[in-house]
């Protein structure tokens, strides 16, 4: 098993901070902030849809996150999903109740208005 890699961030508060980088963490590190807000993020996973007149559009775009020096917010690794504009962290419970969220937009939501279009559509 081979060492965890160290990355060096320069910080506007502590001088340079030397860390561990997860082997999921992708993205590079931005020099010049402030220790807290050091980040790792890992893959983006989206899903995307099909939209007329403007091709693919990615939505709930979600990645491993964690910012292992927080002052205010959890150190903890969770899952950050984009809704909205903004991201909101998920640890598993929360991920769980969100896609059940989902699926039951899906089901009681959605397709029922897919089915009603439908016959709207019929009706002309």
């Amino acid at each position: 098993m081979s060492a965890p890699r160290i990355v060096s961030v320069r910080t506007v508060d502590h001088g340079v901070v030397d860390l561990p980088e997860p082997s999921w963490c992708v993205k590079a590190h931005r020099d010049d902030v402030h220790r807290a807000d050091i980040h790792h993020q890992g893959v983006e996973h989206a899903a995307s849809v099909d939209v007329p007149g403007t091709g693919r559009v990615p939505f709930l775009t979600a990645f491993l996150s964690q910012y292992p020096f927080a002052e205010q917010a959890s150190r903890r690794i969770a899952v950050a999903v984009e809704i909205e504009g903004e991201h909101y962290e998920f640890d598993p419970a929360g991920l769980g109740d969100l896609a059940a969220s989902i699926t039951s937009h899906v089901l009681y939501g959605l397709l029922p208005l897919r089915a009603r279009l439908q016959s709207l559509q019929e009706e002309l």
